[in-house]
């Protein structure tokens, strides 16, 4: 070989060579910056992660402040006469928001708590807070109420006089480790821990990691130990400072990553810090996979140049999926969470649609009838029947449970409703396949136009979800054809329903029924009234179903119960000659374990023979509800007669009759109203002899004219009851109607 081939060889080795080496050092500098760009998504993940921890500690206790505003007209004007009256009839509300105590201090620095202490807290920072006009919650203090002085925490507010003054501090009290448990949240497959912090970096909420005890303080207990933290502890304190969202590393003998975000609190009357925290290994160790194999790739190019390039970008392809599975993938359906959901948004600013918050009415009965396992595979078939109805530039995400959270980009509202129409008769179907009844999709909907916040669609879409609760013909509410005014209404309602029980405002009324052979009363039911302090009455209609929604009705039925026992021991006392009384219980109701027990204690405290008490149910009531003929036994089984309301509505089925846990059957209003068309007098016949033949009494509602009477004396019916023959009326009237 002569010295120019030798030459040429040369550099052509040497190029290949110098190509070997570019790609070479290119691919360990692009998996360099792969990796530095998987800690920044990974970091990206850590900040979602920390804001949803601040979301759930901000709406635990922004649920407690609103308790307090809403309960704060009835303490206004207290004495010290008055106030443990008033304080002992919010212990109704400890158990359901899992609080210690409620205290109201009077300006001399006197406090009362629902629990009997009384000492003098002048001395304390929240009281003094008060008397500024600001409200407040602390840090974990010493229990000044109680002799162990246990760690709790302590929220307040003032109280104003007319003039504007403040005349006294009221506020509610955490157990502090209660409060602490009740915000455990798990993150990154249990690896990640978070706190809560106060200004003076006071540690309030300690969750996932006992290095972490409430009380200590994160910089002085915690981080100061290790001099490596002395940057990050004034990184936080700035932060602290100006009230700023921003993370960072710190040590707890081992490299960690954090990111802290300010959590306003009291309306911005006091702000803490949420802390999000994960060993830096459990990042590092995701990225560790991924880098491995591209050291690997960058290897293999050295021998094969193209099959190298290659597996580099199938390699970053596949660790992009991976590190996006991480971030946004749900781990029971494999889908969309609600952070993939809020990405992908972000991508459609520009794009107007629907916002539409989904859930799923009753899906507890799923789990209760066919087990946890046959929920979860629900979920999934519903999660698969959204994926198949989205079209392009369309999104959708688990939140939790039952939740769906879907953007349809939809301009007329008439093929949005279609489309929610096909979409729920999908569900309902994979819904009949498990024999679980009364499964149905809910929605609620906020029209985007572009412009608008993601989370504020998003929450205002769900107020129209849960407004959807009080539809009956239709399972959808848009947010804009909401009434707000009723809303507001309805939440007065509800803050005064405690003051209208306490105070007797709801009346018991009676409605007679009659015999349809001797034409003489032979029962009543009792039907609630709420009368007004002017003396107008407020519909039923417009609170019952509210009452139901938010579970008050079952508070209401105990009152009625109470409230009818104790009218017809009166008359008995009186000498009087009493009938039976049916009194509604609602599904609420049913679902207390001790209904039984509690029912039957007030009947034996007014002394009257359960045969003068009679219970009517819904089968829309007992849906779904298992034990229930058990539980209606037990009733039977002190002597109270059940009565089957509303048959004929749409619900009942021949399923429930047979039940064999009924012993009178309410003919609906709207099988009376057919009388008059041979169909429907077919129909009323048939169902009348049934129900005879199965040992049931008859009892029609709604007779309102003398043919439809004559149709029921000609078929047997047992009694009735409507307008024919009396109106429901108050007390006085109905006596007078005995008397007669």
């Amino acid at each position: 070989m002569d010295e120019r081939s030798k030459g040429e060889n040369g550099k052509k080795v040497i190029s290949m060579l110098v190509v070997l080496i570019t790609i070479v050092v290119t691919v360990l500098f692009s998996s360099y910056l792969i990796s530095k760009e998987l800690e920044q998504q990974l970091q990206h993940n850590l900040e979602d992660v920390a804001n949803q921890n601040a979301l759930a500690l901000h709406n635990k206790i922004h649920s407690n402040y609103q308790l307090l505003q809403s309960l704060s007209t009835e303490v206004q004007h207290v004495t010290p006469d008055t106030i443990d009256e008033t304080l002992q009839s919010f212990t109704i509300f400890l158990e359901d928001y899992d609080l210690k105590r409620f205290a109201y201090s009077f300006p001399d620095g006197t406090s009362y708590s629902t629990d009997g202490g009384v000492a003098n807290l002048s001395y304390r920072e929240f009281f003094k807070r008060g008397y500024e006009g600001k409200g407040t919650i602390t840090g974990i203090l010493n229990d000044a109420l109680e002799e162990h002085h246990d760690q709790v925490n302590v929220m307040t507010i003032p109280i104003y006089d007319e003039q504007g003054n403040v005349e006294g501090v009221f506020g509610l009290t955490y157990d502090s480790q209660n409060f602490n448990d009740a915000l455990q949240i798990e993150s990154f497959d249990g690896h990640g821990y978070s706190c809560a912090i106060n200004d003076e970096g006071q540690i309030l909420v300690a969750m996932g990691n006992d290095r972490f005890q409430l009380s200590e303080n994160l910089f002085t207990d915690v981080l100061g130990t290790d001099e490596r933290n002395t940057e990050a502890i004034a990184n936080l304190q700035q932060q602290i400072a100006d009230k700023s969202s921003d993370g960072g590393t710190f040590y707890l003998d081992e490299k960690h990553y954090y990111y802290c975000t300010p959590v306003k609190l009291l309306e911005g009357d006091v702000t803490w810090y949420m802390l999000t925290i994960i060993p830096a290994d459990v990042l590092e160790s995701r990225a560790a996979p991924v880098q491995q194999k591209l050291y690997l790739m960058a290897l293999a190019v050295t021998i094969f140049i193209l099959l190298g390039v290659v597996i580099f970008l199938m390699l970053s392809r596949e660790r992009k999926k991976l590190m996006r599975r991480y971030a946004y993938e749900d781990p029971l359906t494999k889908g969309a969470n609600y952070a993939k959901f809020c990405v992908d948004m972000r991508k459609k600013r520009n794009l107007q649609g629907y916002v539409v918050a989904m859930d799923i009415m009753n899906f507890n009965h799923i789990n209760i009838a066919a087990g946890k396992a046959a929920g979860d595979r629900m979920i999934c078939d519903i999660w698969q029947i959204l994926a198949e109805e989205l079209q392009p530039d369309e999104a959708a995400g688990h939140v939790r449970e039952d939740v769906f959270v879907l953007f349809l980009n939809i301009e007329e509202k008439e093929v949005l409703i279609e489309r929610l129409k096909r979409l729920s008769e999908r569900i309902n179907h994979r819904s009949k396949a498990l024999q679980v009844r009364g499964i149905h999709a809910r929605y609620g909907i906020y029209e985007m136009q572009g412009t608008e916040d993601l989370e504020d669609a998003y929450s205002k879409a769900q107020i129209a979800r849960e407004q959807a609760r009080a539809e009956r013909e239709q399972h959808y509410v848009f947010y804009h054809e909401m009434d707000h005014e009723k809303l507001q209404q309805d939440q007065q309602l509800e803050e005064r329903f405690d003051e209208a029980l306490a105070a007797g405002d709801f009346e018991v009324w009676y409605q007679p029924k009659y015999s349809v052979a001797s034409g003489e009363i032979v029962g009543s039911e009792a039907l609630v009234r709420w009368r007004e302090k002017d003396g107008s009455l407020i519909s039923p209609g417009r609170f019952i179903p509210l009452f139901e929604q938010n579970g008050m009705i079952a508070r209401l039925d105990e009152y009625m119960f109470r409230a009818v026992c104790r009218q017809q021991a009166q008359w008995l006392a009186q000498g009087r000659r009493i009938y039976p009384v049916s009194i509604n219980l609602s599904r609420a109701s049913l679902y207390y374990a001790d209904v039984v027990d509690k029912y039957q204690a007030i009947i034996q405290e007014s002394g009257i023979s359960p045969a003068y008490i009679q219970l009517e149910i819904t089968e829309s009531a007992i849906e779904g509800r298992t034990g229930i003929r058990e539980l209606l036994e037990k009733f039977r089984s002190m002597g109270i007669r059940i009565l089957m309301d509303d048959f004929g509505t749409g619900y009942s089925s021949l399923a429930t009759l047979n039940m064999r846990c009924f012993d009178t059957l309410k003919l609906d209003k709207s099988l009376i109203d057919h009388i008059g068309d041979q169909n429907g007098e077919t129909l009323l016949c048939y169902v009348i002899s049934m129900g005879q033949h199965l040992g049931l009494h008859i009892t029609a509602e709604g007779v309102e004219n003398n043919m439809q009477l004559d149709f029921l004396k000609e078929n047997h019916c047992d009694d009735i009851q409507g307008f024919l023959f009396a109106k429901p009326m108050p007390v006085e009237e109905f006596e007078q109607r005995l008397n007669g």
